[in-house]
């Protein structure tokens, strides 16, 4: 009679010499989280929000490491480089990357090659001005007789773009007044008066609107995001929902399936712990957790809708 213990556990060590990925990862090198920009903007909150019901997932130490420079690229450049070891992840700024991609700019690395690994968050836009201000509403915002002036981190960040694309839709003159080295430095330039507003995730406006230092005038959804601020949907802005912020986690190619696995499943565990979805709830973020395969699927969809896009935006430049 066969000893059929003894050949599975055989199977089972051939298997684990085949891929010692599989047996080793995680141990006791911790993860770094690329995060590609400075400390206190949306994406840095999300990962440090993330990280220690990553750990608890992972039984492993994740570390959010913040790489600011070129809009976001030298962050994002820094995971793309990096081992495909499991030990190197980031969040994207999508659809950013892929505006720049469509348009046909240097990225400085391949975005078609990043290994995806979920997608943690849909963040909705909404438009925000002074608390004090006298703009009462887009039509205000358009009426002032000049381009408005909204702040902004770079030309090509995920809330430029949205903000110039729905502009142009509306046929409202818009300056982008840009080089703000995070978010938070262009909401508070609304507030000192240097812009008319500025168009940012409504998680990352809740602080300032809650102090009354800002006020929302419209939010770039279907239906009610915020009790009292209409929605482009109900003004009739029917594509301004469209233009969305998604918080991607993406790692360097070449990973290996079943660290890409893992890494997926940690995370959509992750983002349904009571921690993530307590913070969520608290700083009005929309998670919108998908694991690996929809992750991937979203970026080719991404890449089409804004691909209409390309040559306005280029005109732009």
């Amino acid at each position: 009679m066969r000893n059929w213990t003894g050949i599975g556990v055989a199977v089972a060590m051939l298997a684990l010499a085949a891929n010692p990925a599989a047996a080793e990862w995680p141990n006791d090198k911790p993860i770094k989280f690329v995060i590609p920009y400075s400390p206190g903007g949306g994406f840095d909150t999300i990962v440090r929000a993330f990280a220690p019901a990553l750990e608890k997932e992972l039984g492993a130490t994740v570390v959010p490491e913040n790489i600011p420079g070129a809009g976001g690229a030298k962050g994002a450049a820094s995971v793309f480089r990096s081992d495909p070891d499991g030990y190197t992840i980031g969040i994207f700024n999508i659809p950013g990357y892929t505006v720049t991609k469509v348009m046909g700019e240097d990225l400085g690395f391949d975005l078609d090659a990043v290994t995806w690994i979920a997608n943690l968050a849909t963040s909705r836009y909404a438009i925000a001005v002074k608390g004090d201000s006298p703009i009462k509403s887009v039509e205000d915002l358009c009426a002032i007789g000049r381009p408005v002036k909204l702040s902004d981190t770079g030309a090509n960040s995920t809330s430029s773009v949205a903000a110039r694309i729905s502009f142009n839709m509306i046929n409202c003159p818009l300056v982008n007044v840009t080089g703000y080295k995070g978010s938070n430095d262009a909401m508070i330039a609304v507030m000192r008066g240097e812009v008319d507003g500025t168009l940012k995730p409504i998680s990352s406006l809740k602080k300032y609107t809650d102090s009354g230092d800002l006020r929302l005038i419209v939010t770039y959804t279907d239906g009610p995001a915020v009790e009292g601020v209409p929605s482009s949907g109900a003004l009739g802005y029917k594509e301004f929902a469209k233009l969305d912020l998604r918080r991607l986690i993406g790692a360097p190619p070449g990973l290996p399936d079943d660290i890409r696995k893992r890494l997926s499943d940690a995370l959509i565990k992750a983002a349904a712990s009571a921690e993530v979805q307590d913070w969520a709830k608290g700083a009005g973020e929309d998670i919108d957790a998908v694991g690996s395969d929809d992750a991937t699927a979203m970026m080719a969809g991404l890449s089409g809708f804004y691909g209409q896009f390309a040559d306005f935006l280029k005109q732009q430049q």
